[in-house]
Formats: structure tokens, sequence, C-alpha cells
């Protein structure tokens, strides 16, 4: 990884866990600009973010994809709005899902179960010192993961996902960074809003109409991957739809993977596994419904998950 690489340790330390800790917290502390690539599969991303963290609390965002049909995406807190210039639309919902794609969970404490965590080289990303922790799954349920973190403010500057092969299917990195810097509206305001205010551009509110409540389902799952357990169970209710649909949530403590449970319609002819770089998206009826399975994982964790799902018998009274 470069000629300042040291030798990697040989088991999982508390200063491994505490680098992850600090890259899980860089996103809520750190402001920082530049321009990075974000490859799945075969394609590659190039965006331009700007994110600034307000010491008092709240995150102001604004990501710009450079490549392809543009887009800008502008996030205040959990108010993102989705500027869509080709379509003269406008996109608004409630989201707390940070757009950097680097995710991980608060709680780190039981990964060791499941992963080995281990500090490895000292390296240079965009005209940074990072140092690189490893994410290696102790089975093939799950993908290994590594990161290069800024070694004063933990900011990931370059991620990898890869399969039990050791092959990249997911990668991050910034080509050019800034780190710090004062607050500016117009850096986080984005350059269409002005014209999509003149050209009375549609807006999308249909997000907005989806509302979470915890509840019981109705679905459990008979045999889960080992190391996962449920996250969340919600069922989501759609404004202009009849019926509920249940979302369950499982994670290992650094995967999550998601359940949809809809009534079954017509036949898409649409394929049962579908991968997109490290996500797998799989579906399968099951009795009247259909239950689609997603998540960054391997695509045998995915069908595993979903193969198991099934509706919980109700008792005669």
């Amino acid at each position: 990884m470069g000629a300042t690489a040291v030798t990697a340790q040989e088991s999982s330390t508390p200063s491994a866990l505490d680098w992850l800790k600090k890259i899980a917290d860089s996103s809520r502390t750190v402001s920082y600009s530049g321009t990075f690539a974000y490859q799945h599969g075969k394609r590659v991303e190039t965006s331009r973010v700007v994110h600034y963290v307000n010491p008092a609390g709240g995150v102001f965002e604004k990501l710009e994809t450079l490549d392809g049909p543009p887009r800008e995406v502008v996030r205040a807190n959990d108010h993102v709005t989705a500027y869509l210039p080709d379509a003269r639309v406008v996109l608004v919902e409630r989201r707390s899902t940070r757009h950097l794609p680097i995710m991980l969970p608060d709680n780190l404490s039981d990964l060791t179960t499941h992963y080995d965590v281990k500090l490895q080289e000292i390296d240079r990303v965009g005209g940074f010192q990072c140092q690189w922790v490893g994410v290696s799954p102790k089975d093939k349920l799950r993908y290994g993961r590594k990161f290069c973190a800024e070694l004063q403010s933990g900011l990931p500057l370059r991620s990898q996902v890869y399969n039990e092969r050791s092959e990249v299917i997911e990668s991050f990195r910034f080509s050019q960074l800034s780190l710090g810097g004062e607050f500016s509206r117009e850096q986080v305001t984005s350059k269409y809003e002005a014209r999509a205010r003149a050209q009375h551009w549609r807006v999308d509110h249909s997000a907005l109409n989806v509302v979470e409540q915890a509840a019981d389902t109705g679905w459990t799952v008979h045999h889960l991957p080992v190391g996962f357990r449920k996250l969340m169970e919600v069922k989501r209710t759609i404004v202009g739809r009849p019926v509920a649909m249940p979302h369950l949530v499982y994670s290992d403590g650094l995967t999550a993977i998601s359940v949809f449970i809809e009534p079954k319609s017509r036949e898409s002819g649409a394929k049962p596994l579908i991968s997109q770089g490290a996500v797998h998206i799989y579906k399968r009826t099951s009795g009247d419904f259909v239950v689609t399975v997603l998540g960054e994982a391997p695509a045998a964790t995915i069908m595993q998950i979903a193969n198991a799902m099934e509706a919980k018998q109700v008792a005669p009274k």
C-alpha cells in the first residue's frame, strides 16, 4: 500500500476498534468538502460533496454528481431535497442516512464475534495520511471491508468492500479534499433551486407520505444466518394504499439487511436475483405475498433470509 506501510497487527485489538469508532463518529463531527469516486460493480460515479457540521447540532450537506445526468442532493439534518434538472423534478423526503457511502454502526462491541478487526498500514490518499483498518469476516456469510481514516479527524478517505475471493466489489476514494472551513449557506444551496421555482418544476412529496410504526408484522425468519438478529420491525403505511407493508431489518453489527413484504400482483418477469456491486436484491413469492430482501451481503446470505421468511401461524381460537 505504499512506502509508508508498517506491519499489520496480528489480532483484534482495542485500538483497531477505537479507529472504527472514530470513523463512525467523523460524519457527525468533521466538516469537509471534496471530490470522490464511488465504484460499485463496473460503474464508477464521481461526485462533489460539501459537508458542514454545526457545533451546536445539525448537519448541512450538498452532493453533486459529476458524471451522467446532472443531480444535486441537499440535506439539512434529516430533510433531503434532490434536484433532477433533466426531468425538471424536485424530490423531497426525510432520511437520516448520510450520502457519503461509508456506513458503520454506533455500537461496535459485538463486531469481533464474526469479524477480525486489525490495524494495517499507514497510507496516503488525496495528500493526507490515513490509517488502514481491516474488517475481515470469519465465514462466508458476510463481506470484508477496509477503511483508510485520516489520521487526525478519522474521516474515511478510502474504503473497499471485498468478497470471499478477496475481489473488490465496491470502493470509495477521495481524489481531492479540504478539511474544516467556516459554514457558508451558499455552499449548501442547490444551484437549481431558483430555476426550479421560476420554471415551476414538479415537486414530488410522495416520499413524505410513508409512515413507519413499530409493530408485530406477522412475519418471522425461522432460520437466520449465524450472527444476525432482528434490529427493527415496523409497518410502513403509504398514503393512498389500503394495506400497510411490513419492513424488517436484520444485522450482524456491521451489515444491515432489509426485508419488505407486499401483496403479490401480476408477475413482472423480473429476475429473482439482482446484483448491484456489493448489494444483492432477491425476490420470492410466499402465498399471496412477495418477499423482497436486499443488503450488502453475499447472495447466499440474502437468499437464506428470503427463503426463511414466513407468515406466523395464527393460533386457533
